[in-house]
């Protein structure tokens, strides 16, 4: 009886521990999992390469990734004349856009960024916000869909791109998540229209 007993504490304990390890085991691959899932979009966008670096804190001189940085607010005129506070936005994850209808890029890209707005626009809590320094909608109407999706501001003055955040190069993308934190910047152009691009922006809805 003593000797069964001590088989079957034996076989107890190990049964424990290998519990215990596949527990673990799960847990690890679950995190793994969560870590890819959410490297995934920013791995396809910025390339492996950049993201690790990006990743590893170096400081490039094109992009960014982070959570420690809250966007600048500020108040800018939409194509309306009606102004537009980005705090006032905070709830939304907010793709905002900087360009100039003399950038070729700019130019280049808006359609995929129009196809975006309009993709994200039956969430309800994510909006893409184009901001041009031209000098308001008569400059720039004749390149737009003429019912377009994109929420457009003016900075003629460049009182916001550049002094509050240091863009002077276009277009310029940044993402802003819900708490107003910049999660995101990416320079030069590019087709956000892609379904990874969709769902970098779900992960921080």
């Amino acid at each position: 009886m003593i000797l069964q007993s001590r088989r079957e504490l034996v076989a107890l304990a190990c049964a424990v521990a290998l519990g215990g390890f596949m527990v673990y085991g799960l847990a690890s691959s679950m995190k793994d999992g969560a870590r890819r899932f959410h490297e995934g979009p920013m791995r396809a966008i910025f390339g492996d390469g950049t993201f690790e670096q990006l990743e590893a804190g170096q400081q490039l001189p094109l992009h960014y990734i982070g959570n420690d940085r809250t966007a600048p607010d500020f108040t800018l005129n939409d194509r309306s004349g009606q102004p537009y506070t980005l705090s006032q936005h905070r709830g939304h994850v907010i793709v905002l856009n900087f360009w100039t209808i003399n950038c070729g890029p700019c130019v280049e890209e808006m359609p995929k960024l129009d196809q975006l707005a309009q993709l994200v626009q039956p969430w309800g809590d994510v909006e893409v916000v184009g901001v041009s320094i031209d000098s308001g909608w008569d400059e720039v109407a004749r390149i737009m869909p003429p019912r377009p999706h994109i929420h457009y501001l003016f900075d003629p003055q460049n009182t916001v791109v550049q002094p509050k955040y240091g863009s002077h190069l276009f277009p310029e993308t940044w993402i802003i998540d819900k708490e107003g934190v910049i999660r995101m910047r990416y320079d030069g152009g590019f087709d956000w229209s892609q379904p990874v691009v969709l769902n970098l922006l779900q992960s921080y809805r």
